[in-house]
């Protein structure tokens, strides 16, 4: 090897070797029907015909000529005329009288009425009022000059069927949609667009509260120039760290080291395995710097995602790209180079050591997972992005730390047709089946008996069922929905807590994202991506991770940034 990787851990460094020590560092409208107030006689209404000429019966109360007032009189004619006066009688007040009607109820009135009863009496009509024409009617108008055979338009002085409780001054034409400024003795029947102004209604609200909208990722993008990325709408996005920039503390200090280049693959560490949830957590992340100037870098949150700490776990190694987690919370990092090997990290420790996963030979290691049905024997699955870079199947004999750098037993995955697959102990006839059915394999994850690595070149997911021993395959990016587009290499991917989405990353393309592919359906959507030939086309997208308690998802950009998205919404991701 021409690069031996100087491995430090803290300011110590140890040699690349299987046997090197571990070193320690580190959320009414109720239209009142309302009616103005009858007379206080009730039988005083105007004559159907008026006089126009002085009567030969003398007034009640005569006078030394003939009425010439231009007023009406106050009591009418002794015998009235066929022609109508030029004037009106004696009309009716326009104001309402001092005193409801005859006998209100406490009901209250379901609806305004229209029009008067014909004759008034001092008994209440039987005959229905006809509502049919309420929402038409126009109230509130002057008297006409002139009488007409059609009654009036003021209130009769008999209540109607459903008097209010109190009359209001006047009534309205329909009902509002703000609410009204006494309580109701109905509920409404549908909420109000305001809130009420003083008192609440007597009885609760009665329609269907506001349906939950579900969250989909792509929808519509939100943009941050200044970030060069499109986010889905929903979300809210932080910068945690820039390259070559020294990482800010939520305490308004900031690291001592500048933050690294070429950030690649990062996996998410509770640092209380007991209480994940309240104890903070390790963002832990590589750098794929070449020549020995590659490793592994941690940044330290609070259990609310504050930044408290950045600092080296592992350096000294080459082109550190992928990596994947262990049962036991340790962080292993690939190296991608053609003698490249595996290297396990303790965040809390402050410890790495070199693995049994690369072999001997090594090689372009990509990502890791496994297998931890039976957990006192793990099963690690390990990808090689080569063209023939076949899978390894590594069965540990033990589970802790320690157990990856003791013995196993290696094999290889070998496709043998469109439908089967076995595993191999001769890793050439394993190579020339990756070269056939899966190049260049990048990210893996385990769920419930299958498999699930990408093959970059081919734009495929790949599935295995290790029961059954057999496989499926599907093109990443072809079934879409919403905005944006996984046209480019899949590259990492990451289940979500609940299965029902697998996440990836994209390398190249001239806006390479983060995307989210919905269960057995298929379906894939955009979560974030860059601006279409804004500063990171050709880039990748990298280092996705999920916060101990979900709410928090982590991506970046391999030259330039790590960010912390939210859901506006408070949930956790899916």
């Amino acid at each position: 090897n021409q690069f031996v990787p100087q491995v430090t851990v803290g300011d110590m460094a140890m040699l690349a070797s299987p046997d090197a020590p571990e070193t320690v560092a580190a959320t009414t409208t109720s239209t009142t029907a309302t009616t103005t107030k009858p007379t206080g006689d009730p039988s005083a209404s105007p004559t159907p015909e008026p006089s126009i000429s002085p009567s030969n019966t003398p007034t009640a109360t005569p006078s030394n000529m003939p009425s010439s007032s231009s007023d009406p009189t106050t009591y009418p004619t002794g015998s009235p005329s066929t022609n109508p006066t030029s004037y009106p009688s004696a009309s009716p007040s326009k104001e309402p009288t001092s005193v409801p009607s005859d006998s209100p109820t406490d009901e209250p009135t379901a609806t305004p009425t229209e029009t008067p009863s014909a004759s008034p009496s001092t008994k209440p009509t039987n005959r229905p009022i006809d509502f049919s024409l309420w929402t038409q009617a126009a109230f509130g108008i002057e008297p006409s000059a002139s009488p007409t055979s059609e009654p009036t338009r003021e209130p009769t002085s008999s209540p109607t069927r459903r008097p209010t409780r109190r009359p209001t001054r006047k009534p309205t034409r329909r009902p509002t949609r703000k609410p009204t400024r006494n309580p109701t003795s109905e509920p409404t029947r549908e909420p109000t667009s305001e809130p009420t102004t003083s008192e609440p209604t007597l009885s609760p609200i009665t329609a269907s509260p506001t349906p939950y909208e579900p969250f989909f990722f792509g929808d519509s993008f939100t943009t941050h120039r200044d970030l060069g990325i499109e986010v889905s709408t929903g979300l809210s996005v932080r910068v945690i760290a820039e390259q070559g920039q020294r990482v800010p503390y939520a305490d308004g200090d900031r690291s001592s080291k500048s933050y690294h280049t070429m950030t690649d693959a990062a996996g998410i560490i509770p640092l209380d395995p007991q209480n994940p949830t309240e104890g903070g957590y390790a963002y832990v992340v590589n750098s794929e710097e070449e020549d020995g100037d590659g490793g592994v870098y941690a940044i330290y949150f609070d259990k609310d995602g504050n930044v408290l700490e950045y600092k080296s776990l592992l350096t000294g190694t080459t082109d550190n790209c992928g990596g994947g987690l262990t049962p036991w919370n340790t962080w292993v990092s690939c190296e991608e180079y053609s003698e490249g090997q595996c290297w396990e990290v303790d965040p809390y420790r402050n410890a790495a050591r070199v693995t049994k996963l690369g072999g001997k030979r090594g090689g372009r290691y990509e990502s890791v997972a496994v297998d931890d049905t039976n957990p006192d024997e793990p099963v690690f699955f390990t990808t090689e992005d080569d063209d023939d870079g076949c899978l390894r199947r590594f069965a540990a004999r033990g589970s802790g730390w320690g157990a990856l750098q003791s013995d196993g037993d290696t094999s290889f995955l070998n496709i043998l047709d469109k439908r089967n697959f076995e595993w191999t102990d001769d890793e050439d006839e394993a190579r020339e089946s990756a070269a056939e059915y899966y190049r260049n394999s990048e990210g893996i994850q385990y769920h419930e008996g299958k498999l699930y690595f990408m093959a970059k070149k081919d734009f495929k997911l790949i599935i295995l069922d290790l029961e059954e021993m057999t496989y499926e395959v599907e093109i990443t990016g072809r079934k879409f929905y919403g905005e944006g587009s996984f046209s480019a290499q899949p590259d990492q991917n990451l289940f979500g807590p609940s299965r029902k989405y697998i996440y990836f990353t994209e390398d190249g393309g001239d806006s390479p994202g983060v995307y989210a592919r919905y269960g057995k359906d298929g379906t894939f959507f955009t979560m974030f991506q860059a601006i279409r030939g804004g500063v990171y086309d050709g880039d990748e997208t990298v280092g996705i991770a999920l916060s101990p308690d979900n709410t928090k998802f982590y991506a970046g950009i391999q030259k330039g940034v790590i960010f912390e998205f939210r859901r506006e919404d408070g949930l956790p991701f899916e």
